[in-house]
């Protein structure tokens, strides 16, 4: 996304913890050192390149929020500012290496301007020798730095670190601004029902748009399930055809196993009166020909496939023991 979009959408995601910056950097009373803690998803990585643009903007607004169409914004947010460094992990873990390469930078000065910052991602992966590298240029800063630390569990983390950064937990965001989040995004309302009951990750959601795969895998949850409800034949058959495809990492896998399982207490929950929207489905007629026991059983095995999964049975061998399983329960041949 480019700046101005950046800029509206954390301020969607996190608007209290942005008014808070704003205010702090307002009356220069920002930390030298953040620690962005908590799941990912929370909008902590755009949060950091919020506040590198609200330090580097030279075009601050009435509201405290930086342009978005200056040379600056526009290219921390494309991540090509030659003076907001940033590191990830590499492979599981920061290395002893990268940690000295942040240890020269910190030495180096701006190459525009006074003001120079560190993004730490996965900062809680640092070997402890990489950790204690870093901990001397934490505690003395040079005039104009800012380190921003962003670590999914702030327990793997040196005391001593934590304790010389103001630390700043990412809860989850309601569901009233997760909703405009994902609108934001590009999902539509009929969508945003199933998402939510998912994931409460930005980032997770982001990653489902990806050559369209939530849409992709949705409509194909629905199409399994109402072949299982007409015991039509193509039910099977549509798991080698059309969800291996779809099931490329570990994580896709789980996701479909997951939505799979919703689909079924949606449809649970219409035979007992009570209307979802998850799919933009009423499953009223399909229903009527089966009892709640049934149904209930179905739901039991579904949810009992992630366990398969688990187990290093194979996601197609999974969804082909559950769908059959299933549909033996409906046909009432067991």
């Amino acid at each position: 996304m480019d700046a101005e979009e950046l800029i509206a959408h954390v301020t969607d995601l996190q608007p209290r913890l942005i008014a808070q910056l704003q205010k702090a950097s307002a009356s220069q009373q920002l930390a030298h050192a953040f620690l962005f803690t908590g799941p990912t998803g929370r909008g902590q990585t755009l949060v950091a390149d919020w506040l590198a643009m609200r330090l580097m903007c030279p075009n601050i607004n009435e509201d405290g929020q930086p342009d978005g169409t200056c040379h600056q914004c526009q290219r921390i947010a494309n991540h090509e500012h030659p003076d907001v460094i940033e590191i990830k992990p590499d492979g599981k873990s920061i290395k002893v290496d990268q940690v000295r390469f942040l240890k020269e930078e910190f030495t180096k000065t701006a190459v525009e301007g006074q003001q120079k910052i560190f993004i730490i991602n996965g900062a809680d992966t640092m070997t402890s020798s990489a950790a204690n590298g870093l901990l001397k240029f934490i505690e003395e800063p040079a005039p104009g730095q800012t380190a921003i630390l962003i670590a999914g569990n702030k327990a793997q983390l040196l005391p001593t670190i934590v304790s010389r950064t103001q630390v700043i937990n990412f809860t989850n965001v309601s569901p009233q601004q997760f909703t405009v989040v994902l609108r934001n995004m590009g999902y539509t309302d009929k969508q945003i029902p199933l998402v939510q009951s998912l994931t409460d990750s930005t980032q997770v959601a982001k990653d489902w748009l990806t050559d369209d795969w939530f849409a992709q895998v949705s409509q194909a949850i629905l199409n399994l399930a109402t072949a299982m409800l007409e015991n039509s034949n193509q039910a099977f058959t549509q798991v080698q055809t059309t969800f291996v495809a779809l099931a490329g990492e570990q994580a896709d896998k789980q996701t479909i196993l997951m939505m799979f399982a919703q689909v079924w207490r949606d449809i649970l929950l219409t035979k007992s009166g009570i209307q979802t929207n998850h799919f933009a489905k009423d499953w009223t007629q399909l229903v009527q020909r089966y009892d709640e026991a049934t149904l209930l059983t179905v739901v039991n095995i579904v949810l009992a496939a992630p366990q398969k999964l688990q187990k290093n049975i194979s996601f197609q061998t999974t969804l082909e023991a559950t769908v059959l399983a299933s549909q033996f329960k409906l046909a009432g041949l067991t």
